[in-house]
Formats: C-alpha cells, sequence, structure tokens
C-alpha cells in the first residue's frame, strides 16, 4: 500500500459514526485502524511509551507515546490516531510533534533511509491555525471535511476516473509540498547534527491552503456527481460498517 493510498484509506474511515464518547470513542478509533491495517496485511508495530524508535531512545530519555509506526510500500509512517469531536486541540499536535522530534534527534547517524512521514488526525475538525503549523513541520492532517493534500496531489490515485479535472501539475507540486518527510524538515548533517531549512513566508503556506480547500471542493463535486460513489469508497474500506 502507498503513503498516498494510506492517506485516502485513513481520511475515508474517519466517516464512520463511532457512536460513543470519551476514551471509549478514542479507543474505538484506534481499533477500527488498527482493523483496517491488518486486513489489509500492512505491517505496524505500537510505540508505547518509553519503548524504542528505529531502535533507539528519544534523546531526552523521556517515554513517550506513539500510536503506530506503519510500513507503506514507499515510506515509513508515524502515526496519531485522535478520535475528537469537533475542533482539535492544538496541543495534542504539538505534543506530537515534540516527541517524534525527541525521538528523531536521538537517531542522529542511523536515520532511515526510507522516507518517514508522520500523520495526525482522525474525525476531528483542524483549524487554519493548525493547517499551517502542520505544514510548517511537513505533518500530514487528516480530517473528515477536507480531503488530505496527498491523495489532491497523487494524480489519478486520488482522482479514480476523472483525472482530466484533477489539478494541474504545478498544483499538484503545491499541494505535495504540505507533506514532506521528517529527512527534509529535519535534515540530517555528517556530523550528526541536522539542518532546519529556512521556513516559509505566512503569505505562501496560506496560499498552498487556499489551494488545497479549492481542489478539495472540486473533488467533492466531482464525486457527488457520480451517485453513490463515495459510500462505494467507504465500503472499499470498511466493508458493511456504517457511514456517519
Amino acid at each position: 500500500m502507498t503513503f498516498t493510498l494510506f492517506c485516502l484509506d485513513l481520511f475515508l474511515l474517519a466517516h464512520l459514526d463511532l457512536r460513543s464518547k470519551g476514551s471509549e470513542r478514542g479507543e474505538r478509533w484506534e481499533r477500527t485502524v488498527e482493523e483496517y491495517l491488518a486486513r489489509r496485511g500492512v505491517p505496524v508495530s505500537a510505540i508505547p511509551g518509553g519503548c524504542r524508535l528505529f531502535g533507539h531512545i528519544s534523546l531526552s530519555s523521556l517515554p513517550h507515546q506513539i500510536d503506530g509506526c506503519i510500513g507503506c510500500s514507499d515510506a515509513i509512517v508515524i502515526a496519531e490516531w485522535k478520535a475528537h469531536r469537533g475542533a482539535i486541540p492544538k496541543n495534542e499536535l504539538l505534543r506530537f510533534k515534540a516527541a517524534t522530534d525527541d525521538y528523531f534527534l536521538g537517531l542522529v547517524t542511523d536515520f532511515p533511509k526510507r522516507p518517514v512521514i508522520r500523520v495526525f488526525g482522525g474525525p476531528g475538525r483542524a483549524s487554519d491555525a493548525l493547517r499551517t503549523y502542520a505544514a510548517i513541520h511537513g505533518i500530514a492532517l487528516i480530517e473528515p471535511d477536507r480531503w488530505p493534500s496527498p491523495v489532491l496531489a497523487g494524480g489519478q490515485c486520488g482522482w479514480p476516473d476523472m483525472s482530466s479535472e484533477g489539478p494541474a501539475l504545478e498544483d499538484r507540486r503545491a499541494l505535495a509540498w504540505l507533506v514532506r518527510p521528517v529527512q527534509q524538515v529535519l535534515v540530517p548533517q555528517p556530523d550528526g547534527g541536522f539542518r532546519i531549512p529556512p521556513a516559509q513566508m505566512p503569505a505562501r503556506i496560506s496560499a498552498v491552503l487556499r489551494l488545497q480547500d479549492y481542489w478539495s471542493d472540486r473533488l467533492w463535486e466531482a464525486v457527488d456527481m457520480k451517485t453513490g460513489a463515495f459510500e462505494s469508497m467507504i465500503t472499499r474500506v470498511c466493508g458493511s460498517r456504517d457511514a456517519a
């Protein structure tokens, strides 16, 4: 399974009605994702607090809880599943970014060769400020109202049977920038340190986020034109489970 397809399927799963509250809702969302990955035969390892990531403890030696490490065919995904109703609290994404940074900084010269991409989200909604923060750090956000940027940029994988209606190459490149491997955000150096590339101007980030909104709306329109198309997508991912 490719990273783009994983983002698409996680987006579809986020539309399921979990029919629960509090910690039970979070546990049910995590089980939903775990069951989906098990059906697809995707290699997954949980990373409970205190365990190692890629064989290393965190730089600070602090234990961190991370929901999963998933092996896609073209990337390694470090993921956090959240089942919030309404807005996603900003501290959840800040904690995830800080915890993963702590692990990545401890890898030094043993950083994986394959792209490592961070994914965060679920049924909750992200504010524009949270989306900007995720874009700065290359984190993929999954939320039910907006198609993920890797899907919009993914060509035929994201636009089945309607590729002519999808983004042109220039827009796809801009959309792809929103989600970047950690190796491009914390660039390993020969001396064991890391280089952080210069931050993009806020106006540029805002323009790309608006581009995502535009193409997300176009994809919704294209899907809605085909009766039952979205329901068929969800059925493909989760079988007979009911969509929200």
